[in-house]
């Protein structure tokens, strides 16, 4: 095996094959580097990617994740890999179609009990369609928008049957991948491209190239999903381009990051990072007290983090000192207005308002009701 570039050559190389920001034609997911991007910092960049993995593994393996039991690349259990290499392929494009704005949980069941509805238990072409859309959107509806999926499935099933536009066989390039079938984009053709089995060796006559043999020593690139992306820019890995669109898509974030991630960690960074955002870092809650990346200054997250709980201590300290400072005048709502209306009530004085309110009233003029 030959020994593994140096980092400086990596980034060197990696750096002349970006596209230059001069580029006159500038589409929506063409990436458009920083224009301090360099040589020395993309070195920088993929340091510190090492060093966020080191940290990540080691959370990930005291906590585990869903990804790491229900995810696409462990569904096809020893029933399934009995089965047909085309059985097993299917499956895994069908679970990254249901995958979709679902948690792996969601698409775990709806992928076994779909797999349970045949007997034997084993998705093929034929059964997908020999259900009914009710039928078939009554098993998945546990997934996100199951309605559409269901649709996308009897599409997918409809190609891959016998006799139909694709032969029986998954198309094995990316672009093939995304443009034949709905619901798939690159993020599932990627995670698909990595998990499928090679299909048996077509003949030397045959020059379809969408159908050649899967390389099993080939990455064909890194998935980038919303656990990805969100990570990436928290870790300071990936930022907007320079021009173009202002916020950073997955296939900005894509190119950035195949350009930092050595290309033999291609296919571990995304259950990697994955797991850490379902357990360890959510979008919502941050478990920053088991996370080993805390306190490093990896984490832009904990940066604000820690900015917003100083605010709270300082509003705190400040609450603390002025009831020190005034206890004695300290008088609520509800007791100012007991206060005033047993004066009102002393004093006979028929306007409670006018003495609740803290600020001058503005007394409205009477209107003459006509009759």
């Amino acid at each position: 095996m030959p020994p593994a570039p140096t980092l400086l050559s990596n980034a060197t190389t990696l750096a002349a094959s970006v596209p230059r920001r001069n580029s006159t034609t500038i589409r929506s997911l063409t990436y458009v580097p920083p224009a301090s991007e360099s040589t020395k910092e993309l070195a920088k960049l993929r340091e510190r990617w090492l060093k966020v993995r080191d940290l990540v593994i080691e959370v990930r393996e005291r906590v585990p994740a869903p990804v790491d039991s229900m995810g696409c690349h462990v569904l096809p259990d020893e029933i399934v890999r009995t089965n047909s290499i085309a059985s097993q392929n299917l499956q895994i494009l069908i679970s990254l179609l249901l995958s979709s704005q679902t948690k792996d949980q969601h698409t775990f069941a709806a992928v076994q009990g779909l797999r349970a509805h045949f007997h034997p238990h084993e998705i093929t072409p034929e059964r997908i369609l020999s259900l009914s859309d009710e039928t078939l959107d009554s098993i998945i509806r546990g997934v996100g928008f199951h309605a559409k999926k269901t649709v996308y499935m009897k599409k997918i099933a409809s190609m891959l049957v016998d006799g139909g536009e694709l032969g029986g066989r998954i198309p094995t390039t990316l672009d093939a991948l995304v443009k034949t079938f709905a619901g798939i984009g690159p993020k599932m053709g990627i995670l698909y491209l990595q998990n499928a089995k090679p299909y048996p060796r077509h003949s030397d006559t045959d020059k379809n190239e969408d159908n050649k043999d899967l390389d099993p020593n080939d990455e064909f690139g890194l998935a980038v999903d919303t656990h990805v992306l969100r990570l990436s820019q928290q870790f300071r890995l990936v930022t907007a381009p320079a021009r173009g669109t202002v916020t950073v898509t997955p296939e900005i974030a894509r190119t950035q990051l195949e350009a930092i991630v050595p290309k033999e960690q291609w296919k571990e960074t995304n259950p990697l990072l994955v797991g850490f955002g379902q357990t360890v870092c959510g979008a919502r809650s941050k478990m920053c007290g088991e996370c080993t990346i805390a306190g490093t200054g990896l984490c832009k997250a904990e940066a604000k983090g820690k900015a917003q709980s100083q605010v709270k201590k300082r509003k705190a300290e400040t609450g603390i000192q002025e009831e020190k400072n005034g206890t004695d005048n300290i008088v609520t709502t509800n007791d100012r207005f007991v206060i005033k209306q047993e004066i009102v009530m002393q004093n006979n004085i028929k306007d409670i308002e006018d003495l609740v309110d803290d600020g001058p009233r503005r007394l409205r003029p009477r209107r003459t009701v006509v009759r």
